[in-house]
C-alpha cells in the first residue's frame, strides 16, 4: 500500500505539473489521429453509401476547423511546414494520376478528349474569368486564375461516379481521360497565370520566358527521372522491400529539384515522369500502382480535411449570391457550350452530348493548387485572393454534390447507361475461360478479362480479347477497369479462396445475383455450413469444378453455341451429346441465363445454348431428323465454335 501511495502521489504530482508544452503536445498528437481516423471514416462512409468522398471529407474539415469546432488549425499547428506539405502531397497525387495513362489506350478516345483539352479548356478558363470579373468584381488577373483553377474536373471524383452511374461505354472513355489528362494541364495554366500576376513591370515577357522554362526543365527532368527510375528497378538494383521506398523518394526529390531550378515547374516534372513510367514495359509497374493507390487515398484524405480547415468563418462569408450566380454559370452554360463545341461532327449521340454536358466534378487537385496560390497570393499582397480558394471550395463541393447526385437519375433520363448490362467480366486465364470469352464476344457479349498472371494476360490478348494485368481484389483495379457493359463477374481460377473472395468483393458492384464462382473442389459442406471457399453462386453444376473442366479440355471439348428450333430441342440436344456436356449458359436474344448449381437450364426453342462438349461426331452423325448436328466441332486448345 505504501508503495502504491507513493506511485500515486508521484503520479499525481506528474499530472500537477504537466507544462504547457506536454500539454501542447498531447493535443497535437490527438489531432494527428483524430484526422487520420476521420480520413478513414470518410472513405469508409463514401464507400457504404455511394457517394464521392470529397462531401464528407470537406464536411469534416469545415466542422473540425475554425468555422464550427475550432479545434483544427493547419496553418498554425504545421507552420512552415504546411505549405511544404501540401504540395509534395499535390505532386504525388498528380504522379498517381499521371501514372494511369497509357497513351495507347488515349488514341481510342483521341478526337472528343482532345477538344476538351482544348477548346473546352479555353470555353472554361476564359468564361470563368469574364463571370468572376463581372459578377463577383475580380480583377481581371485574378479572375484568370480562377478560371484556370476550376478547368480541372477530377479524376479522383469520376471514378467512383463512373461506377455508380455504368454509362455507355463512349462517355466512361472520355469522362475518365478527360479527367486524367487535364489535371496536369490545369495546374501548367494556373501556374502560368501565376507567375504573371508576380512578375511585375515586365509580365507578358516574364511569363513567355517562365512559360518555356518551365516546360523545358519540367520536361527534361521528368524524362530524366522517369528513365532513371526505370532503369534501376528494371535492373532490380533496388531491393523489393525499398521499391515502394524509392518511387516516393524519386517523386518527391524531382518535384523538389524542379521547383528550385524553376518555380513551379514540379508539377509538369512529375507528371511527365508518371507518363513515362506508365508507357514503359516495366514488370514492377503493377506493384508500384498498389502502393500508390494507398498514399494516395492517405494524402486525398489527410488533404482534403486540413484544406477545408484552413477556412475561417470571415472567409466563407465572403461568398454571397454573386458565388451561387458563377456556380450556376460554370455547370449551366460553361460546361454544355465547352461540350457542344468540342463534339461538332463526333460520332456522339445527342443524349451522350447532354450527359457530358452536365458532368464536370471538380477535385482535389482544384481544391489544393487554389490553397496553395491563396496563401502565396496573400504573401505578395493581393488581398482580394482570400476568396479564391473558398470561391473554388464552392465549385468542388457544388459540382460533386449536384452532378455527382444527380448523374444516375440524369443518365438513366437520356437512355445512356447500361440499364442491365449483360457482358461479363472472366476472373483468370486459362483455355477454359479463354474459350468462353471468345464466344461470348462471337455472341457480341462485352467481355473482359482479369488475370494476375503477364502471360496469361498476354495469351488472351493474342487471342483477340480484352485483358487486364492486376489483382481483382485491388481497389486500384477495380476503379481502372472499364466495367461498361458488364453485369455479371465468373470467377474462373484454380484458387477456390480468390474466386470466393473476388465474389464478396465485387458484391456490391454486380450485387450478389451477379457474382459467381466455379464449384470449390474441396467444398467442405454440410447442411447446416455452407463452404467458407463460397461466396458466390456456383457455376454450372457442383461437379464442374477447375480441373474437371481443364481435363475436358485437354480431352478434347470444346466451348459451343448451338440453337435450339422446334425440330432440334433440348432433349434432343441431350440426346445428341448422350449427357457428356456441361451446359454454361443459355442465351435468348440480349438476354443471358447462367447455369447454376442449384438452377439447371431449361431452354426452350428460340434459344441458344452454349456448353462445353466434346465433338458431336464422336457420338453421332446425323440429328433426329437425319441432317447435320448443329454443332461442329472445333480444334483443340479452347477455340470456341459457334454454330448458327
Amino acid at each position: 500500500m505504501r508503495d502504491r501511495s507513493i506511485s500515486g502521489i508521484v503520479l499525481y504530482d506528474r499530472r500537477e505539473h504537466r507544462t504547457d508544452e506536454e500539454n501542447t503536445l498531447h493535443n497535437e498528437l490527438l489531432i494527428i489521429a483524430g484526422v487520420l481516423t476521420a480520413g478513414f471514416l470518410c472513405q469508409w462512409i463514401a464507400w457504404r453509401v455511394k457517394i464521392p468522398a470529397i462531401i464528407p471529407l470537406l464536411a469534416v474539415g469545415l466542422v473540425a476547423g475554425p468555422v464550427l469546432l475550432n479545434v483544427l488549425h493547419p496553418r498554425e499547428a504545421m507552420g512552415d511546414l504546411f505549405f511544404p506539405f501540401v504540395s509534395l502531397s499535390v505532386s504525388i497525387i498528380l504522379f498517381e494520376g499521371a501514372l494511369t495513362l497509357n497513351l495507347r489506350e488515349v488514341r481510342q478516345v483521341a478526337t472528343v478528349v482532345r477538344n476538351l483539352l482544348v477548346i473546352g479548356a479555353l470555353v472554361t478558363v476564359l468564361g470563368s474569368a469574364v463571370a468572376g470579373h463581372y459578377i463577383m468584381g475580380l480583377s481581371w488577373n485574378m479572375a484568370l486564375l480562377f478560371g484556370t483553377l476550376i478547368v480541372v474536373t477530377g479524376p479522383t471524383v469520376i471514378a467512383p461516379l463512373l461506377r455508380n452511374v455504368r454509362p455507355t461505354e463512349n462517355i466512361a472513355s472520355i469522362l475518365k481521360w478527360e479527367g486524367i489528362l487535364i489535371d496536369p494541364l490545369g495546374a501548367l495554366l494556373a501556374v502560368l497565370v501565376f507567375d504573371y500576376m508576380i512578375a511585375g513591370s515586365d509580365a507578358v515577357g516574364h511569363t513567355v520566358v517562365g512559360f518555356f522554362r518551365i516546360v523545358f526543365i519540367g520536361l527534361t527532368l521528368g524524362l530524366v527521372a522517369g528513365f532513371l527510375t526505370y532503369q534501376i528497378l528494371q535492373r532490380y538494383l533496388v531491393p523489393d522491400y525499398l521499391r515502394d521506398f524509392a518511387i516516393i523518394g524519386a517523386v518527391t526529390g524531382t518535384f523538389a529539384v524542379s521547383n528550385t531550378l524553376a518555380e513551379e515547374s514540379g508539377l509538369l516534372a512529375v507528371t511527365v515522369m508518371g507518363i513515362f513510367l506508365a508507357n514503359t514495359q516495366l514488370q514492377q509497374l503493377r506493384e508500384i500502382w498498389y502502393f500508390k493507390e494507398k498514399i494516395s487515398v492517405l494524402l486525398i484524405s489527410t488533404l482534403f480535411i486540413l484544406l477545408a480547415a484552413n477556412f475561417t468563418r470571415e472567409a466563407l462569408g465572403m461568398l454571397d449570391w454573386r458565388a451561387f450566380v458563377i456556380l450556376a454559370v460554370v455547370m449551366l452554360l460553361l460546361r454544355p457550350l465547352g461540350v457542344f463545341l468540342s463534339s461538332i461532327r463526333s460520332t456522339l449521340a445527342r443524349n451522350e452530348r447532354l450527359f457530358l454536358a452536365w458532368i464536370a466534378p471538380r477535385g482535389i487537385v482544384a481544391a489544393a493548387v487554389s490553397s496553395l496560390f491563396t496563401i502565396e497570393l496573400l504573401k505578395f499582397g493581393y488581398d482580394e485572393a482570400a476568396i479564391l480558394a473558398p470561391l473554388v471550395f464552392l465549385i468542388i463541393g457544388g459540382t460533386v454534390l449536384i452532378q455527382g447526385g444527380t448523374a444516375k437519375f440524369v443518365a438513366q433520363r437520356l437512355g445512356v447507361s447500361e440499364a442491365d448490362p449483360q457482358g461479363f467480366l472472366l476472373m483468370g486465364g486459362n483455355a477454359f475461360s479463354f474459350a468462353l470469352g471468345q464466344l461470348l464476344q462471337e455472341q457480341e457479349f462485352v467481355v473482359r478479362l482479369v488475370d494476375s498472371n503477364h502471360e496469361n494476360v498476354a495469351e488472351a490478348r493474342l487471342r483477340g480479347l480484352p485483358a487486364y494485368h492486376g489483382n481483382i481484389l485491388s481497389e486500384f483495379t477495380e476503379s481502372d477497369l472499364d466495367l461498361a457493359g458488364i453485369g455479371r463477374l465468373l470467377a474462373l481460377t484454380r484458387n477456390d479462396e480468390a474466386n470466393a473472395l473476388a465474389c464478396k468483393h465485387l458484391e456490391d458492384e454486380f450485387g450478389s445475383s451477379g457474382v459467381y464462382q466455379l464449384p470449390p473442389r474441396h467444398p467442405e459442406t454440410s447442411k447446416d455450413r455452407p463452404s467458407r471457399f463460397q461466396l458466390g453462386r456456383q457455376l454450372f453444376d457442383v461437379n464442374a469444378t477447375y480441373d474437371h473442366l481443364l481435363e475436358m479440355m485437354e480431352a478434347g471439348a470444346t466451348v459451343k453455341s448451338t440453337p435450339l428450333t422446334e425440330q432440334f430441342q433440348y432433349i434432343d440436344y441431350r440426346a445428341e451429346y448422350k449427357d457428356q456436356f456441361v451446359p454454361l449458359m443459355a442465351i435468348r436474344g440480349k438476354t443471358v441465363t447462367i447455369a447454376t448449381a442449384d438452377t439447371p437450364l431449361e431452354p426452350q426453342p428460340g434459344w441458344t445454348i452454349v456448353s462445353l462438349a466434346y465433338d458431336a461426331a464422336t457420338h453421332s452423325e446425323n440429328s433426329v431428323d437425319g441432317a447435320m448436328s448443329p454443332a461442329e466441332s472445333v480444334p483443340l486448345g479452347g477455340t470456341a465454335s459457334s454454330t448458327q
